[in-house]
C-alpha cells in the first residue's frame, strides 16, 4: 500500500501540464517578438537606404553625414538649395516619419544644377522687368511731353478754324492723326468749296486731308436723282392707288432743300412716259400728275411738257419723274 507523501513513479502526469504549457506560450511569444523585430529592422534598413539614395540623388541636396540618435532615430547633416524639394518630403516618400529623423540642412546655392539654371532665369527675368520699367518710365515722360504739345497744337488749330469758319465748324471736326489733320463731316457745296480752298492756310503744323469731308450737295442730289429715276409712277397697290406719289413729293421737297442750302435754282420736272399706245394711258397720266401737283406738292408751273417714248406692242407702260436742272447764270 502507498503511504501518504510517497512520490513514486506512478504519480499522475496531469500535475505537470500547466507548467509545460506556460513555458511553450512564453517561448513562442519571445520568438515571435524577435522575428517581428528582425523583420522590422530589415524593412527599416531598406527604407533608410532607399531614402538616403534618393537624397543623395537629388541635385539640390548634399548629405554630409548620418548620425544615430538612439535605437530608431537618425540625424542627417548637409546642405540644401532653396529651390530643391525638402528632405522631409523625400523621407515621407520612403515611409520614414519625421519623428524618426532629425534633419539639419544648411541653405546654399547649388551650381550646375537645374535649380541654378532656374535661378539664373529668374534673375534675368527680374533684370528684364527692371529694364522695361525704366524704359516705360522714360517713354511715359516722352509721351506726356508729346501729348501736351499735341493738345496745345489741337487747341490752337481749333481756335483758328472756329474764328475763320464759324458756320462750317458746326458740322465739321478736325482730328490729328499720324502727323496729319483730317476734316470729318459734311458741308453743302458753297461752304465745302470755300473750306477746301482756304482752310489749309490756317494749319499751324502738318497737312490737312479732306477724304472724309462729304459734299452734301453732290451726295444728296445724286441719291435723290437715283431714287426718282428708278421709280415707276404707274405702280399701284391692291386698292388701285398709286403707291409712289407721296414718296415722290417728299423727294422733291428734299431736293429743293438741298438747292436752297446750296444756292442753286430749283429744277423743273418732266414726266417721261413709255408706252405703246399713249391714248390708253391718258387717264393714268392725268391721275399721276394730279397726285404730284395737289396742295403741298409740286407746283404745276414747274412741269415741262411730257416726254413720250414708244414701246413695242405688248410691253407694260411706265412713267418716271425726271429732273430738269435749270442752268445757273
Amino acid at each position: 500500500m502507498k503511504q501518504p507523501g510517497d512520490s513514486s513513479p506512478d504519480t499522475p502526469r496531469e500535475t505537470r501540464e500547466p507548467k509545460s504549457t506556460l513555458y511553450v506560450l512564453v517561448s513562442a511569444t519571445v520568438a515571435a517578438i524577435i522575428l517581428g523585430m528582425t523583420i522590422f529592422l530589415l524593412v527599416r534598413g531598406f527604407q533608410w537606404r532607399a531614402a538616403l539614395a534618393d537624397l543623395r540623388a537629388e541635385p539640390g541636396i548634399e548629405i554630409l553625414s548620418v548620425e544615430r540618435l538612439g535605437f530608431f532615430k537618425k540625424r542627417l547633416l548637409g546642405l540644401r538649395d532653396p529651390l530643391a524639394p525638402t528632405a522631409e518630403s523625400i523621407l515621407r516618400k520612403n515611409n520614414i516619419s519625421p519623428h524618426t529623423a532629425e534633419v539639419i540642412l544648411t541653405e546654399y546655392h547649388s551650381l550646375k544644377t537645374p535649380y541654378a539654371l532656374e535661378r539664373e532665369a529668374t534673375e534675368k527675368a527680374r533684370f528684364d522687368e527692371l529694364r522695361q520699367s525704366v524704359l516705360a518710365t522714360v517713354g511715359e515722360f516722352t509721351a506726356t511731353t508729346t501729348a501736351k504739345r499735341k493738345a496745345d497744337l489741337e487747341r490752337i488749330t481749333q481756335m483758328l478754324f472756329q474764328a475763320r469758319f464759324p458756320a462750317p465748324m458746326k458740322t465739321v471736326d478736325l482730328e490729328w492723326n499720324d502727323g496729319k489733320w483730317h476734316a470729318k463731316g459734311e458741308l453743302y457745296a458753297p461752304a465745302h468749296k470755300t473750306f477746301v480752298k482756304e482752310s489749309p492756310s490756317y494749319i499751324v503744323e502738318g497737312e490737312l486731308k479732306f477724304d472724309q469731308l462729304v459734299n452734301l450737295t453732290e451726295s444728296l442730289t445724286s441719291s435723290i436723282r437715283a431714287d426718282l429715276d428708278s421709280t415707276d409712277l404707274f405702280i399701284v397697290d391692291l386698292d388701285g392707288l398709286y403707291v409712289h406719289i407721296d414718296r415722290m413729293r417728299r423727294l422733291v421737297a428734299d431736293y429743293d432743300l438741298v438747292c436752297r442750302n446750296s444756292g442753286l435754282p430749283r429744277p423743273r420736272f418732266q414726266l417721261e412716259i413709255l408706252t405703246a399706245d399713249l391714248a390708253s394711258v391718258a387717264d393714268r397720266i392725268a391721275a399721276v400728275k394730279k397726285g404730284l401737283t395737289s396742295p403741298g406738292g409740286i407746283a404745276p408751273d414747274r412741269f415741262l411738257p411730257n416726254l413720250v417714248k414708244e414701246l413695242p406692242a405688248g410691253e407694260t407702260a411706265k412713267a418716271f419723274l425726271r429732273l430738269v436742272p435749270v442752268p445757273t447764270p
